[in-house]
């Protein structure tokens, strides 16, 4: 009953405790259940037929299915970490705090118009992901990428644009594009020389 534990009980405790020793091992890892169970720089991986457990972020260009499975000061956009800044990182943090506030005091939107208020001033950049065009700030619109959406420019003059045929097309498009910008028109492009041209749409003056 007195006897001290043995290495291999340390090791075992160690283990089941999370705690992960600098030294001959350094592949030795977290046993997890979500992504804040992991260290800054790691994410909770979970695989079908295996334990999970904390592994190493994605660095930028690596293929992800969230945020936290890409290093710091990366995002997963499109299913591929890319980098973002501190100018578009700092409100979205703002954004997502104030909305944990109004989902755990469970108000809804439409009572509590002023944390609204301060939620509408933060627009999407491009890239970010969105909902809608007014998700988005000045100067970009909601259009679908893959099978998200996501914000991006309004097209400029010269710029080559895609004309609904039909109502409710636009949705079918797996790379959506904006709409011209105001006082632009997408028609076809007036120097066509070639029947292979004269589909082509372009942004220009109404």
């Amino acid at each position: 009953m007195g006897e001290p534990p043995t290495p291999a009980t340390n090791r075992s405790a160690n283990f089941q405790a999370g705690i992960v020793k600098k030294g001959n091992n350094p592949l030795q890892v977290y046993p997890c259940s979500t992504d804040k169970e992991c260290s800054v720089g790691s994410y909770c991986h979970t695989p079908h037929h295996a334990p999970s457990r904390c592994v190493t972020c994605r660095r930028r260009k690596r293929r992800c299915h969230r945020d936290s499975m890409c290093c710091p000061g990366n995002r997963c956009s499109s299913y591929i970490c890319v980098p973002i800044t501190e100018r578009i990182l700092s409100p979205h943090i703002t954004a997502l705090e104030e909305h944990n506030k109004l989902s755990g005091k469970g108000n809804g939107w439409k009572k509590s118009g002023k944390a609204h208020s301060k939620l509408s001033l933060v627009k999407g950049h491009e890239g970010d992901p969105c909902l809608r065009s007014s998700d988005c700030s000045d100067g970009h619109c909601c259009a679908r990428h893959f099978w998200t959406k996501i914000c991006k420019p309004v097209l400029r003059l010269g710029e080559v644009c895609t004309r609904q045929r039909k109502k409710g097309s636009h949705g079918l498009e797996i790379f959506q594009r904006c709409d011209c910008a105001k006082g632009l028109s997408c028609k076809v492009w007036k120097d066509a020389t070639s029947a292979s041209k004269s589909r082509l749409h372009m942004c220009q003056k109404v």
